[in-house]
């Protein structure tokens, strides 16, 4: 008889229950031949935000560059910027409005009319006024600069995720202007890297 096989977010939703069943039940001074288990759950789970880490960076270039490969036509991967980036300017627009109406509506942390003392901003008020002081056009000509990497290994490795992002579209884009049996290797082979690692079958 086949084993009932539960959906993903079933799976998480119960292991959530348990880790807060456990936790409860066995606190941070509870320990096994003298080590504590807040001690081997906090490895645990190191490990498992490390492995989350170790794959965000293929992941996202083998998609980019699957997603813009399978575009193909210059004409629609344009038209797909451009409603991209409107989009993108769209969200973040309503997104700075709401933030700013609901700050300036509930005012959090403001206590007697400051909230220097409770977020402790006053001793950081001077650092915070020349970290920001001097920010203008070069600090936007600097985030361009930054879409180019030099070295797309060294992006990688300081998870520069812009450079990543823009060298993945050329990759995938350019993919596309060669001969069609190299074209399908390199697709076939990212696409196997996508398909890998959102199956799950990399662990």
């Amino acid at each position: 008889m086949a084993m009932l096989k539960l959906k993903l977010h079933w799976q998480i939703l119960i292991a959530l229950a348990l880790a807060v069943i456990v936790g409860l039940l066995v606190g941070e001074d509870g320990n096994l031949f003298g080590v504590t288990f807040f001690a081997i759950f906090d490895f645990i789970g190191q490990l498992f935000l490390n492995a989350l880490k170790m794959i965000i960076v293929p992941l996202i270039v083998s998609s980019i560059i699957v997603g813009v490969a399978s575009i193909g036509d210059s004409e629609n991967l344009g038209r797909l910027g451009g409603k991209t980036i409107g989009y993108y300017a769209l969200t973040s627009f309503l997104a700075i409005i709401v933030g700013l109406a609901v700050v300036n509506l509930i005012q959090p942390g403001v206590v007697d009319g400051s909230a220097e003392e409770v977020f402790g901003l006053s001793a950081n008020a001077s650092e915070l006024e020349a970290q920001f002081a001097d920010k203008g056009a070069d600090d936007i000509v600097a985030i361009f600069l930054r879409m180019v990497p030099t070295n797309i290994v060294a992006a990688a490795s300081n998870a520069q995720m812009l450079g990543l992002i823009f060298f993945s579209i050329l990759y995938g884009f350019f993919m596309t202007r060669i001969a069609n049996q190299y074209a399908e290797a390199q697709y076939n082979f990212f696409n196997g890297v996508v398909f890998l690692i959102c199956t799950g079958d990399i662990f």
